[in-house]
């Protein structure tokens, strides 16, 4: 049988094509054995968002040891707090046992990546969480991304129930632990002395910059930090 070259080109072209697609969907450094956790059971539709991210999206996770696994498709469950991960070869969304973690990052469809990280928390709760780093340095902005349900209007959901975002955000450092903190002007300039929340005041003045959500704190937190004025904590 005689094959033309133009065909055979296009064949071999086809079969790496097919090569290349076939390594973009495996995860890089992918030690089945090394991922620890349990089948994800889906819980009650209620109207909100128990998920932080509607899609899966593309991430890695980071064990205790600092090795790490890219290229995982990734979702948080802000209801149980929990990392959960889609299993290309079954096709099973598998909760990663939190313990194992060190922390674990994802890229939105925006291309925003976003970090989050374990730790302990010893507030009302005792317990190990996974806390969003908004801003990182000796000391931490970061974000507890829970989602509670609760009550609510019939109008709203005929069973009477919903899911509510119910994010807390605190400074952190590893001396001094959790500072609670809200988003609102007053609550960042009274972490800082009176001297110093006058010189904070000048620099958001001067940079126009105004405190009306997350992105604005954050965006406050990180200039004031900047010019080196220490806040009180």
């Amino acid at each position: 049988m005689i094959i033309r070259i133009p065909t055979l080109i296009a064949l071999i072209l086809s079969l790496v094509s097919t090569v290349l697609v076939a390594q973009e969907e495996v995860p890089n450094n992918l030690n089945s054995e090394k991922i620890k956790g349990a089948r994800f059971t889906p819980f009650a539709s209620y109207p909100g968002k128990p998920f932080l991210n509607d899609k899966f999206a593309s991430g890695e996770i980071e064990f205790n040891d600092g090795s790490k696994i890219e290229n995982l498709k990734l979702r948080y469950n802000s209801l149980r707090d929990e990392i959960i991960y889609f299993n290309n070869a079954n096709s099973s969304h598998i909760i990663i046992d939190k313990i194992s973690l060190k922390g674990f990052s994802f890229t939105q469809e925006d291309g925003i990546k976003r970090v989050f990280r374990r730790q302990y928390y010893d507030g009302y709760l005792h317990e190990e969480r996974f806390f969003e780093v908004l801003s990182g340095g000796r000391i931490s902005l970061l974000c507890y991304r829970k989602a509670d349900l609760e009550t609510c209007d019939t109008s709203i959901s005929k069973s009477g129930l919903n899911y509510e975002s119910s994010f807390k955000y605190y400074a952190y450092s590893p001396e001094k632990g959790y500072l609670p903190l809200k988003l609102t002007r007053s609550s960042l300039l009274s972490k800082f002395s009176k001297p110093n929340q006058k010189l904070a005041k000048r620099v958001l003045r001067k940079n126009k910059i105004q405190i009306a959500d997350e992105a604005g704190f954050i965006a406050a937190w990180n200039l004031i930090l900047s010019n080196k004025i220490p806040i009180d904590f």
